[in-house]
């Protein structure tokens, strides 16, 4: 990692990084209508499927995906409900909060998620703390996922910051590698407390 003077903002994965999130609480109430079906893998293989990166990207309304959704899979739940569950994954990622604030009046913050229109209303309303994030770079805004190189510029670009000046933070690794050749740097998330040495280290907390 470069030296203090080289970070001039700071940018965030969302999903299991500023909040944590449990699909086994989606797999096991919308899923569960396949008793002879494993709910978790089903579970993972909604979330690759192509429905999945059309919504991401803003492609179709959630309406559309709820209704698309039930028909390819044979699910049989309403809108309300179905949104009702779908937002409820997420959980305080302990200790995430804390680090925002105190970065937030130390450098630039930034915000960069692959997520959808529902996900962020939900987020966005139950987790004051993002509010810190000004202007936030999020997929189905945007029309592109990670790794997608556009999708790094445009987060360079919401914070007013060139992208090797720019540290970005996600959990997963292809997503780390794809911002590394964006041209940021880029760590991956293991924890908050590793988070915390690592910002100690960079002289930002």
């Amino acid at each position: 990692m470069n030296a203090k003077s080289s970070v001039e903002a700071v940018i965030f994965d969302l999903g299991r990084v500023l909040v944590d999130v449990d699909i086994r609480r989606l797999s096991h109430s919308v899923l569960a209508q396949w008793p002879d079906k494993d709910p978790e893998q089903v579970a993972e293989q909604v979330m690759k499927d192509n429905l999945m990166v059309r919504y991401n990207t803003g492609q179709i309304r959630p309406e559309e995906f709820h209704a698309a959704l039930c028909k390819k899979y044979g699910l049989s739940i309403g809108y309300e409900e179905f949104a009702r569950l779908w937002c409820g994954i997420f959980r305080p990622m302990e200790g995430m909060e804390e680090i925002v604030y105190r970065l937030q009046d130390r450098i630039r913050l930034g915000l960069l998620s692959d997520t959808d229109p529902l996900h962020w209303s939900y987020l966005s309303c139950n987790f004051p703390f993002l509010s810190v994030f000004s202007q936030p770079t999020l997929s189905f805004q945007v029309g592109v996922m990670k790794p997608d190189k556009q999708i790094y510029l445009q987060a360079s670009r919401n914070v007013g910051t060139p992208l090797e000046k720019c540290l970005y933070i996600d959990d997963l690794s292809i997503n780390v590698s794809g911002a590394k050749a964006a041209g940021m740097q880029a760590v991956q998330f293991t924890g908050p407390d590793h988070l915390c040495v690592l910002l100690e280290d960079l002289g930002l907390l």
